[in-house]
């Protein structure tokens, strides 16, 4: 295989490898991020490696040749690849590779331009819709002339068309090489959906692969020998396979009863990546991250299902690795490829990992490594500080509110306040929080949008989130899947219709998003709560408040807000300095009354309900129902 064959150098024990072996070229394609090896293709891949059914084996980075196309032959930068990355206009990137399925057209006169035509960036996106018909010509010739027998492919999000137009070009080009698709897009009746429609695929794989990719290359090995289609009826045992019988009919199997156990999930090889980035042109300009995975499914989410959610579909159930195992991997990924990024690809971490990466499993500290990781934002100071020592400097915890009733529709299991404290502790422990504040649930009231709003000025010193979104109605959300709970699918998502023009007509089995009426908060709290989050993004690096302890155990909070006047409140020993101290867990009026108690400090009547309305009132306290949380980072409880 000329594109770049070579065997995972991991691979302690190296199969027999058959006569009249396969070529088997595994592709990702855009628009996966090109700092990060394709987690997926990287698992995977060692399980085809290890049959010997198997003689040579690739892994093919298309997102990054497709970087390189735009920079080489379009005069674009990495930066409108970035744009499509983080969708500027949901949809933008599927619409891209849908000039593959209809030549000629002008992108202009696409029902999609509509949405992109007010985008500063709209002549680039039009160059990407131009140029990628010639970008796969060019893959598929290379992926045909490279011998392989098999070519595997995985999509996630909006990877589908780009898929779709590179195993359409190789079937034509060679109609004998095996296609097959596996993927987050391919999970349930998305991907018996995608096996009907898109026939340049022999198969396609729903739900995880780890069970199906044996019986699968060992039936197409067979195929591919000559011996006939005596392995047809076994193909109805491969868990979630999508396939066709005799008369070309597509046959979808059932997925797998219960998900893929951990063990089973072979540690990832990332050597190919590498070898692609080492040929760009880009390779310098790369930050390069490795993706870790700890665990499948969401604890959380076996539990109590956010409402909005739509991640995970067939496989729920959380199962992790021992953390011992994921420490092992972690450390020979950073020795071998000399990285200190390392990102956790988990839905959320398991509370037994963070426990144990962060204390006797936590890498060695002179490597100063950088982990990221989503997590529940219910983490105690304690935990976030050991956090921040084994080197994670970034987090995301699943915010989306800082208001106590509209994280209780959404089944977060935690309160406003609570996230409040989450994002003071973050600050304190220079851990960076990614977050985004979610609107648009049924049910929820103005009132609760027109508080916060009120609060938020008091929070400048914290990090902002990165905007305000509507939620969208997502395939396998307990929204979608129970329209009692206040949300009707409407159809496939506008955008993607659009989209998918010329590629493919019948989306509601087909697509991720759907469209809903609106729900939740009003046009007018909305506007306000989104100029308010802009005033908050806009003077987050200004802000300060921070309590610094005095020699005589007073407590001096600097306040560097836009909102108030720059100021020092100093908190006088014994009472008001420790009455704020406690507040740094967050407290009621009776539980801090308790606390002092403790303390051996009296507290002469009212005196307490006077010092949190003057501190609430000077902002430098978050009252939330009965509770009242001390703001000023610096705090340790």
């Amino acid at each position: 295989m000329q594109i770049g064959h070579q065997r995972p150098v991991l691979d302690p024990d190296p199969p027999v490898v058959h006569e009249g072996a396969l070529s088997v070229a595994l592709v990702c394609m855009p628009w996966a991020v090109v700092d990060m090896p394709s987690l997926a293709l990287s698992t995977i891949a060692p399980l085809f490696q290890k049959r010997g059914e198997v003689a040579e084996l690739d892994v093919v980075y298309g997102n990054i040749r497709w970087l390189d196309f735009l920079l080489r032959e379009v005069g674009l930068r990495r930066e409108h690849y970035e744009l499509i990355v983080d969708a500027e206009v949901f949809g933008v990137g599927e619409w891209v590779f849908s000039s593959c399925f209809r030549p000629g057209i002008d992108p202009r006169d696409t029902s999609f331009h509509d949405l992109v035509s007010d985008s500063e960036h709209v002549d680039a996106y039009c160059a990407m819709f131009r140029a990628a018909p010639a970008f796969i010509d060019e893959l598929a010739r290379d992926l045909v002339s490279s011998g392989a027998d098999v070519l595997g492919l995985t999509t996630t999000f909006d990877q589908n068309i780009a898929s779709f137009a590179l195993a359409h070009r190789v079937k034509e080009l060679a109609p004998g090489i095996v296609t097959m698709l596996g993927g987050a897009n391919c999970d349930g009746v998305q991907g018996t959906a995608v096996h009907r429609a898109r026939t340049e695929f022999d198969y396609v794989i729903r739900g995880e692969a780890e069970r199906s990719i044996a019986p699968l290359v060992a039936h197409i090995a067979e195929r591919q020998s000559g011996g006939g289609t005596r392995h047809d009826v076994p193909l109805r045992a491969v868990p979630g396979l999508c396939w066709r019988d005799s008369d070309g009919a597509s046959v979808s199997n059932p997925i797998g009863p219960t998900p893929v156990s951990m063990n089973v999930v072979p540690e990832p090889v990332y050597d190919h990546y590498f070898r692609d980035l080492r040929k760009s042109p880009v390779a310098q300009l790369i930050d390069v991250k490795i993706p870790l995975e700890a665990s499948r499914g969401c604890w959380w989410g076996a539990k109590h299902h956010c409402t909005f959610c739509g991640l995970n579909g067939s496989a729920m159930a959380h199962r992790a690795k021992p953390a011992e195992r994921v420490q092992a991997e972690a450390s020979r990924a950073v020795r071998r490829h000399h990285v200190l990024d390392l990102v956790f690809a988990d839905n959320i971490l398991a509370p037994d990992h963070v426990a144990r990466l962060t204390t006797d499993l936590a890498l060695p500290a002179e490597w100063d490594v950088r982990l990221f990781a989503e997590v529940k934002s219910n983490l105690n100071f304690g935990q976030l500080e050991s956090l921040a020592r084994a080197g994670f400097t970034q987090l995301q915890p699943g915010v989306e509110s800082l208001c106590t009733p509209i994280l209780r529709i959404m089944r977060k299991g935690v309160t406003g306040w609570q996230n409040v404290r989450f994002l003071r502790d973050c600050a304190t422990c220079r851990i960076y929080p990614s977050w985004n504040i979610l609107v648009g649930f049924p049910g929820e009231d103005d009132r609760d949008y027109t508080a916060l709003t009120d609060a938020l000025p008091s929070l400048h010193h914290l990090t902002p989130p990165a905007g305000v979104f509507p939620i969208k109605l997502e395939r396998f959300s307990p929204y979608f899947d129970d329209p009692d709970l206040g949300l009707k699918a409407l159809g496939p998502s506008r955008n993607l219709v659009s989209a998918y023009e010329g590629v493919v007509d019948a989306l509601d089995d087909f697509v991720y998003v759907f469209e809903s009426a609106p729900a939740g908060i009003s046009p007018e709290p909305y506007g306000k709560l989104r100029a308010a989050v802009a005033h908050w993004r806009a003077n987050a690096s200004l802000s300060r408040l921070v309590a610094l302890p005095a020699p005589d155990d007073s407590l001096v909070v600097v306040d560097d807000r836009p909102a108030w006047p720059s100021r020092e409140v100093v908190l006088r020993p014994g009472l008001e300095a420790e009455a704020y101290r406690a507040l740094a867990k967050g407290k009621t009026l009776s539980a801090l009354a308790s606390t002092m108690s403790s303390l051996g400090i009296a507290v002469p009547e009212g005196r307490l309900e006077e010092l949190v309305e003057d501190w609430t009132e000077l902002g430098i306290v978050f009252h939330e129902d009965a509770t009242y949380l001390a703001l000023a980072t610096g705090l340790r409880w």
